[in-house]
C-alpha cells in the first residue's frame, strides 16, 4: 500500500497519460488459452496428448474453465489477461483460432497475442491480423524461431518484413520465445545472443520482449542487452524456475546487482496458466520485495504487473475524466498586468495538485510554458526576470537534473524522511483552529531542502537556465491543492 499513498509523478517519466499508475490495472503477460469449456483446435488438441519417452505430457495444463482462470486472475487483483498462441510449423501447437474460441467469450478480460512461422511466403497474414482484430483486440505477436527455423535476420524475408511494417504502424509488440520448451526437435542457430542484439539493432521503434530466459544461464546472457536498447523488455514466466520457489526465483533476479534499476520498468510477468497459477507469481513478487529497499519496493510492486498497458495505448483505455483529475496543473489565473514603455509585469497565480502523501512535481514545462505565453504578447521585451514563490509552509522549490533515476532518488528519499516518527515532538497538538497537526518532519523538509522562492533571469529573450537545471516543488501532507505565484519582468 506504500507504493500507493508515496507515488511520484509519473508523468515526467512515462508522459501525462501515465501519471497515475494506479489506474491502471494489473496484467498477466502469459496465459494459455486451453480451458475445459472452450473449443478446442485439432492442433492444440494434439499438443495436449503429445507425450514423451516416460509417457508424460510435453506441455502440462491444469484443468480448468474460465471460471476457474476468472477466479484466480481475482486473487491475484489481476484484470487483464493475454492470450498466447504457439505456432511451431507442426502438427501440435496452438492455433490463432484457439486464442478467438477463448477471448470471444470474454473480450474485456483477454488480449491477443498472435503466432506465425512467418516462413510461409504465400499466407496473407496482414489480413489475418485485421480480422483477428476485429474479435479480440491484438496487442503483439510471438516468433518461436528455434522450433520454426525462422531467421530473424534475413532482409528477403518479405513476409516478416510486411508484419513489422506492421507491428510498427499499429504500435504492437514483438515478443521473442528463447525456446527453453521441452518438445522435440529444437534446432540450434536462429537464437543466440548475437542474433537478437543484430535483430533489436535494426528495429528501435518496436517494443520487443524476451521471454522464455533461464535464470541459471540464458537470462545472464540476454539481459546485458537491456544496457543498450530502450526498446527491450523482460517477460518473466514459471518456465524456467525450475528448483526454485517464485519467491526464491525473484529474490535471486533481484539481487543481481543493477537489475533492478535497469529494468523496473520494462520487466512483464505471465503466470502462463493453466500451467502455473497467477496467484503464485504474484506472491513470489509481493514476499521477493519484502526486504529491498523502500524505493525500489514501491517501484516493483507499482509497475512489475502494470508495465504491459505501456506496450501500447489500446491494450487499457483511461476515460479523459480520471487522467484529467490527475494532471498536476488544474488552472492558470492571470491575476495583473502592470506596464509602460519600458517594462511589462506580469503576475500569475496557479493552482495544482498532488495525489500522495509527499510527492516532488515536476515545474520546469509549467514554468517554460508560463514565460512563454508572456513572451508572446510582449515580443519586444527581451530582459528581464521570472519570480517564483510558494505560499505553503510544507512545501519547498527544488533545483535538479531530470534524469529520471535521480528525480525517482529524491523523490523517495524526501518520501522516506517524511515517514519517520513524529509522536515525540510537539508539533503532535490541535492546532488553534482545532484540527489535527502532526507532520513535524513535513516542516523539517520545507525548511531544510529547497528554496521558498526562486528567481530566474531572462536573457536575450530566453529564460537563462542550466542545460540541465530543471525545477520541481516538493509537496507534503497531501494528496492536496496548493498555489503558486510566478510573476514576469519584462524590459526592453
Amino acid at each position: 500500500m506504500n507504493e500507493r499513498l508515496y507515488q511520484p509523478d509519473y508523468s515526467c517519466i512515462f508522459g501525462e497519460r501515465y501519471a497515475n499508475a494506479f489506474l491502471y490495472p494489473q496484467i498477466d503477460s502469459l496465459v494459455w488459452p486451453i480451458f475445459e469449456n472452450c473449443e478446442r483446435s485439432e492442433k492444440l488438441q494434439k499438443l495436449l496428448s503429445l507425450r514423451n519417452l516416460e509417457g508424460y505430457p510435453y506441455f502440462y495444463h491444469r484443468k480448468l474453465d474460465l471460471d476457474d482462470l476468472k477466479v484466480e486472475l481475482q486473487c491475484s487483483n489481476i484484470e487483464i489477461a493475454f492470450l498466447q498462441a504457439l505456432n511451431l510449423g507442426r502438427e501440435y501447437g496452438i492455433e490463432n483460432e484457439d486464442l478467438i474460441n477463448v477471448a470471444k467469450n470474454e473480450p474485456d478480460l483477454f488480449k491477443a497475442i498472435l503466432s506465425f512461422t512467418l516462413t510461409q511466403p504465400n499466407e496473407d497474414l496482414i489480413q489475418e491480423l485485421k480480422k483477428i482484430d476485429e474479435i479480440v483486440d491484438v496487442v503483439g505477436i510471438v516468433l518461436y524461431p528455434s522450433y520454426t527455423k525462422l531467421d530473424l535476420n534475413n532482409p528477403e524475408n518479405a513476409q516478416f518484413n510486411r508484419v513489422l511494417d506492421y507491428l510498427r504502424k499499429e504500435g504492437l509488440f514483438l515478443k521473442i520465445d528463447i525456446g527453453n520448451f521441452y518438445f522435440p526437435e529444437y534446432h540450434s542457430g536462429f537464437v543466440s545472443k548475437e542474433i537478437i542484439q543484430s535483430f533489436i539493432s535494426k528495429h528501435l521503434d518496436i517494443k520487443i520482449i524476451l521471454s522464455g530466459l533461464d535464470i541459471s544461464g540464458d537470462l545472464g546472457l540476454y539481459y546485458q542487452l537491456l544496457h543498450y536498447y530502450n526498446n527491450l523488455w523482460l517477460e518473466l514466466e514459471p518456465r524456467c524456475i525450475g528448483g526454485m520457489t517464485p519467491t526464491k526465483y525473484f529474490k535471486n533476479l533481484f539481487s543481481i546487482d543493477g537489475f533492478i534499476q535497469n529494468t523496473w520498468h520494462r520487466l512483464v510477468i505471465g503466470s502462463a496458466s493453466p500451467t502455473l497459477e497467477s496467484s503464485q507469481m504474484c506472491r513470489g513478487l509481493l514476499e521477493a520485495t519484502e526486504d529491498i529497499s523502500f524505493s525500489q519496493k514501491c517501484l516493483l510492486r507499482t509497475w512489475v504487473f502494470r508495465n504491459a498497458v505501456r506496450l501500447n495505448n489500446k491494450i487499457c483505455e483511461i476515460s479523459e475524466e480520471k487522467k484529467n483529475r490527475y494532471k498536476t496543473l488544474l488552472n492558470i489565473n492571470q491575476a495583473n498586468i502592470l506596464e509602460n514603455e519600458n517594462e511589462i509585469n506580469v503576475s500569475y497565480k496557479l493552482k495544482l495538485r498532488s495525489y500522495s502523501i509527499t510527492q516532488l512535481i515536476f515545474l520546469t514545462n509549467i514554468i517554460k510554458d508560463v514565460f512563454r505565453a508572456a513572451k508572446e504578447k510582449f515580443p519586444d521585451y527581451n530582459e528581464g526576470n521570472l519570480f517564483l514563490k510558494s505560499y505553503h509552509t510544507t512545501t519547498t522549490l527544488i533545483t535538479n537534473e531530470h534524469e529520471y533515476g535521480n528525480y525517482l532518488d529524491l523523490h523517495f528519499r524526501f518520501s522516506e524522511l517524511g515517514r519517520d516518527d513524529s509522536s515525540e515532538y510537539f508539533h503532535t497538538v490541535r492546532a488553534l483552529e482545532n484540527r489535527a497537526d502532526f507532520n513535524r518532519f513535513d516542516h523539517d523538509l520545507a525548511t531544510n531542502f529547497g528554496n521558498r522562492q526562486l528567481i530566474l533571469p531572462i536573457s536575450g529573450g530566453e529564460l537563462d537556465i542550466g542545460g540541465r537545471e530543471n525545477y520541481y516543488i516538493l509537496v507534503t501532507f497531501g494528496p492536496r491543492t496548493f498555489h503558486l505565484h510566478l510573476h514576469v519582468k519584462l524590459l526592453k
